[in-house]
Parts: structure tokens; sequence; C-alpha cells
């Protein structure tokens, strides 16, 4: 499902979108895995010990913010580097009319990664998917970018659904990583 992330981060995403017992199934599983205490945990990923304890049995869900810093803390223990990426968060055929797959800006390469998507539920678990496996920066529709921007902490680029605009959207949004990598 999840290919950037590592394994024990990607178990973890795949059940936290199940449901609050799965997820604290598998982060009883991968801390134990890690060899982690609660303690521990708490302190890598900077989560109250009492939250950790909650979250494993399953009282009272989860914040995207929470996940994300469990799935940190995962991929520090871990140590699986992420390539950053234009992630573009659109409807399956107007992917399919994307024809760059990378840009490349002074010295820096950056690729594309398209998230085909046919509901605004799937385009608010593919931008946290994208996030998670080291998006830079999203490309997607207006409405879908009302929903995910309180969700994210990645820049976000719209785009009007058309062949050139979703050509010039991942174009501005290449050019604002090389911004940054400067």
């Amino acid at each position: 499902m999840t290919s950037s992330l590592s394994p024990s981060a990607s178990r973890i995403l795949s059940a936290a979108l199940k449901s609050d017992e799965e997820l604290a199934s598998e982060l009883k599983k991968v801390l134990s895995d890690l060899r982690l205490s609660i303690d521990k945990f708490s302190k890598l990923s900077g989560i109250p010990s009492s939250t950790i304890k909650k979250i494993l049995k399953a009282q009272g869900g989860i914040t995207v913010s929470t996940l994300r810093k469990i799935l940190s803390a995962i991929e520090s223990v871990e140590g699986t580097p992420k390539t950053p990426f234009i992630a573009v968060i659109a409807a399956v055929t107007t992917l399919s009319k994307v024809r760059l797959l990378s840009l490349r800006f002074q010295d820096l390469t950056v690729t594309v990664k398209g998230y085909g998507v046919s509901t605004l539920d799937e385009a608010i678990k593919a931008a946290l998917k994208a996030q998670s496996e080291g998006a830079a920066i999203i490309v997607c529709a207006p409405i879908v970018a009302q929903f995910i921007k309180d969700l994210i902490s990645i820049p976000i680029v719209t785009l009007d659904v058309c062949n050139e605009d979703l050509e010039r959207a991942v174009k501005i949004a290449a050019e604002k990583i090389a911004k940054k990598a400067e």
C-alpha cells in the first residue's frame, strides 16, 4: 500500500485507516518489534505517554497530527530515507494526461507521483498518504485543497481541471521545491 514508508510505518498507516482497534493492535506489535517501551516511544515521538496508552487501548481515536508523529518516530527508528516529490491528487482520467514524470530546476530533479481518486474521502486519504510518503508539495483541485489544508503540513498548489493547468501547477510546485532547496 505505501511503498515509500518503512514496513512498520506502512502497517501503522494501513491500520489507522481501518479502525482504532486495528491501530492499537498494530502499534503494539511495532513497539514490541522495535523493542520500544511506551516511555521511550513517548520521548521519541513527542506524544504524551498517556495519549499512547489511550491509542493502545483503542480509546478516543487519533488526530492526524498524532498519526504523523507516530509515523515519523517509527521512520526515524527504522531509518528509512525519503526522497521529496510532487504529489498530484486528481481523478484517474486527469492523471492519465500528465506527461511529466520529473522536472529539472537548476541542480534539482523533482519527480511527480500521481494519486488517482474518485471521491473526496479518497482524496483526503491520498493527501495523508502522500505526506507520510515524503511529498514535498501537493497539487490538487481547489475543492480538495479546502478539505486537506488543515490536515497536512506541506504546501498545496491548486489547479483547475484541464491539461494545461495541471502541467502548469506541477511546474509551479517544482519551482517552490527548488527555491526551498537553495
